[in-house]
């Protein structure tokens, strides 16, 4: 991982996240960026003591502007400030992706020709929530139908994006939940290759922790898949 930046967008973690930090970087992390997408103001110890820790850098939203916008703050700083690595590494901050998962994803962006990899969770395991499972199936299912791409895992926070197409990446619509999407409707309409690697799928409390909102999130993301078939590229 030495090669790249873990990208964490971060809102209301608990302390695990500092350890979570640690380790990453412990194992070879260039360089870790977190972005607190207006957190609760009790929770500014676990940014303090980040910021603290020599290679992680936090990035502060006053308010919460949506994971899609984290990520594009992110993506901006480290463009500006970080572009002499390879590449960047997104993962979530509730402790659904090991250290071992963003190690492969690390390792598959080597040999993915200057694409995309994804991190993909296996649904069928009995310890997936069942909204998680339902709301991945019908987009994986509604974007093999529009785009003729068979995903695993469309919802995947784990992914890989190397330096060549970031800036464009970073230019993609959508604020929340709906960006990663745009994300993978862009790499398709332009032909960019996208690679699967198969990782833990790890749920904690029943997925308490997620700040998806199944009803909500799950009509936005169809809207963008139908918006995104009817545009041009």
């Amino acid at each position: 991982m030495r090669n790249y930046a873990i990208i964490i967008p971060a809102l209301n973690p608990t302390n695990s996240l500092v350890d979570y930090v640690k380790s990453l970087l412990e194992e070879g992390a260039a360089q870790i960026i977190v972005v607190n997408d207006g957190s609760k103001e009790e929770l500014d110890d676990i940014f303090t003591e980040l910021n603290k820790i020599e290679g992680c850098t936090v990035l502060t939203h006053e308010t919460n502007q949506g994971k899609g916008r984290a990520l594009k703050t992110a993506f901006q700083y480290y463009l500006e400030f970080h572009k002499d690595l390879e590449g960047v590494i997104t993962a979530d901050a509730d402790g659904q992706h090991s250290l071992e998962d963003v190690y492969k994803v690390a390792k598959a962006i080597e040999n993915s020709d200057q694409g995309i990899v994804l991190g993909v969770r296996d649904f069928s395991k009995p310890n997936v929530p069942f909204r998680s499972n339902i709301g991945n199936r019908i987009t994986s299912l509604i974007f093999r139908l529009l785009f003729g791409y068979k995903l695993e895992d469309t919802q995947t926070g784990l992914r890989g994006i190397p330096n060549k197409i970031l800036p464009q990446i970073q230019e993609l619509k959508g604020e929340r939940y709906e960006y990663e999407i745009n994300m993978l409707i862009y790499t398709t309409k332009m032909n960019i290759k996208i690679s699967e690697v198969p990782i833990q799928t790890l749920y904690f409390n029943n997925n308490a922790g997620s700040h998806y909102k199944s009803i909500l999130d799950s009509i936005r993301v169809l809207s963008i898949l139908i918006s995104g078939f009817l545009r041009e590229k």
